[in-house]
């Protein structure tokens, strides 16, 4: 994104990390909300969430693993189908099968929400291996917060941070800049900020015994 302004650069950025926490925990956090914490739902969202799942028969850790597998089921099948037809399969599917679930009552409406807004922001994350990387650990967060709610979220993700905490490459952290955190490094991983700034910032510092 150097050929970017940095606005936009800075705002691609944004979304890029925004898209990242949503595609590792929106589905977790909805498994999380209808199995433990029903008081952290509006009561207008609530009702509406409660009927979708009246005539759902399975629990919604069940339902949500289900429902994520199938759509990495569609997203492979799509990756290995002809180009012209991939695409047009893994969408037309998507529907079908998400719409005939929902009228079979084997999903609620709201979970096909989120497993496709999971879905549709792993595909914002530009590297292919991290994203693969990405999707499998939703399964495992799901299942943690399946069984011990926000909690086994928190747990999740302080898991994942732990162990990357713990990564070394060529010497350096594998979360750096974050870590060893310095604020001037921050204007370069959260947003990138102007060309000029970042030249002042990064340029070597001299000591003149005459001033």
């Amino acid at each position: 994104m150097t050929n970017l302004p940095w606005a936009v650069a800075s705002a691609v950025r944004i979304l890029r990390f925004i898209a990242l926490f949503i595609t590792l925990c929106f589905t977790a956090l909805y498994v999380s909300l209808v199995t433990y914490h029903y008081e952290m739902i509006p009561p207008s969202l609530l009702l509406n969430l409660m009927e979708s799942r009246n005539k759902v028969p399975f629990s919604p850790l069940v339902e949500a693993i289900v429902m994520e597998m199938t759509i990495e089921l569609l997203r492979e099948a799509g990756a290995r189908l002809p180009t012209k037809i991939g695409p047009t399969i893994g969408t037309v599917g998507g529907i079908v099968i998400g719409q005939a679930a929902v009228q079979a009552g084997i999903t609620s409406n709201i979970l096909i929400i989120s497993v496709a807004i999971s879905a549709i922001a792993s595909f914002v994350i530009p590297n292919y291996n991290m994203s693969s990387s990405i999707r499998l650990l939703r399964f495992g967060i799901i299942i943690m917060t399946g069984l011990l709610g926000n909690f086994g979220l928190v747990c999740g993700l302080g898991f994942i941070m732990v162990q990357l905490s713990g990564l070394n490459m060529f010497g350096l952290s594998y979360l750096y800049p974050i870590t060893p955190s310095k604020p001037s490094r921050w204007l370069e991983l959260i947003i990138r900020a102007p060309i000029q700034i970042l030249t002042k910032l990064k340029k070597p510092t001299t000591n003149n015994p005459n001033k």
